[in-house]
Order: C-alpha cells, then structure tokens, then sequence
C-alpha cells in the first residue's frame, strides 16, 4: 500500500455542514444569496466516485478519522483527514492529499489495490492492522462560489449522495459551505444566515460516519454517534 507524496497537499479544511432537505434544490441560493448581499458564480456540476478504508477494527472511523480515493474523470486523488474541532454546523479538519501516478491508478483500476504513501500510513497509527475498503460514496455535486465585498470568498455545493455498503444502499443530500478566503467568523455569519433562511439542520457526521451509520457493516456503537 505505499506510494509517494510528490504531488502532497496538506491544507486546514474549514466548512459548515447541513443536512439538506427534500423541498430544498439549487435554484433557491441565488435570491437568497442576493438578499444577503453576495455575488455568486455557478461552476460545472461534477460526479465523484469515493472509496473509504478503515481496518477491520474500525480504527480511523472511531477516532473521528477518514482515508479515502476518490476518481473525478480520469483523475484519482488519495485524502486522509483528520477530524481538530467541531462547534455545531462547522467542521475544522487536517487534510492530506495525493494524486495517484499512472502506474498506482492502473494498480487501483486493475486489482483494486489502493496505494497509500508512507508518511499517509505513519499518521494513521494502525498498530499493524490492515485496511480494507468498507464504504463507498457516488455524489453528483453542483457548486458555486460566493463571494462579498471585503474579500470573503466560500464554496457552495449541493451533494446529492448515494451510499454503497454491507447493508445495501441509502440516498442522502447535504450542503456544505467550504471557506476558500476571510475570516472564520464570517464563514459562521453566512451559514447561521443560510440556516435560518432556508430552515437548515446541522450535519453532526462527516459523510463517512454518515454514510458508516446508514450501510456499514456493524453500524456506529452508540458511544461513538455524537463525534465526528
């Protein structure tokens, strides 16, 4: 499972998470979008195909962790994250990103083979244990980004998730607002406003727990359902 990390991102991942209702779809964010005084850009929807792994244990899931591949066209891009603080709808976590060269894409495609880099396998304190894959996510993702006139800048997506598991399948949609530049409280303004106009509940689960919780194998042990 060891690869490289010549293409290595690490980055601090802010972002509010809502569960996002059925009456709720994308035409409704511009207008409210506008009435709170922001501009907005609509980028090109995209479809994600992820992969999770944990050990047979669930050591990364129970530790508020995920490792996953994840393939958008012909690209495959390997992230481990890491769950640092969460206060209701916000979710701050460490990211570790990698791009799978040709030969590890070939590898992942062929013999379904994930090729995890070494200091990746270092941070994850597996104690020896093996990982497995034991979830995966399709999500066909519609974004835009918004942004205000003092330099505050945000991600907008709408997820429309399906959930693949030892339990069978489960549909599920979530938005998420990611902070690309500003403050963090300006990020906790905006999704606050966003809420109480469109009458949002926060998403307690990253979607790994979440989707662990609707198909996994074994489920989440009621003392793990409250984290992240």
């Amino acid at each position: 499972m060891e690869g490289n990390l010549d293409d290595k991102r690490e980055k601090t991942e802010v972002e509010a998470k809502f569960m996002c209702p059925d009456g709720v779809d994308w035409d409704v964010f511009p207008d409210v979008l506008h009435k709170l005084g922001f501009q907005y850009t609509r980028e090109k929807p995209c479809f994600q195909i992820d992969a999770y792994f944990d050990t047979p244990q669930y050591t990364l899931l129970n530790s508020g962790a995920a490792l996953r591949i994840r393939q958008m066209g012909e690209a495959y891009v390997g992230v481990y994250k890491v769950s640092e603080k969460q206060q209701g709808a916000i979710f701050e976590r460490r990211e570790f990103e990698w791009t799978l060269s040709d030969d590890e894409t070939k590898l992942w495609n062929d013999e379904r083979k994930p090729t995890i880099p070494p200091t990746i396998i270092e941070k994850l304190n597996l104690h020896g244990q093996g990982l497995r894959k034991v979830l995966a996510v399709e999500t066909h993702r519609s974004t835009a980004v918004i942004s205000g006139n003092d330099g505050f800048k945000a991600e907008l997506s709408l997820d429309e998730v399906t959930f693949r598991g030892h339990k069978g399948q489960a549909h599920y949609r979530e938005i998420e607002v990611e902070l690309l530049n500003g403050r963090l409280e300006q990020l906790k303004q905006l999704a606050d406003s966003l809420q109480n106009h469109l009458k949002l509940q926060p998403a307690v689960d990253s979607k790994y727990k979440k989707g662990m919780i609707l198909v996994g194998k074994y489920g989440i042990p009621p003392m793990h359902q409250g984290r992240a």
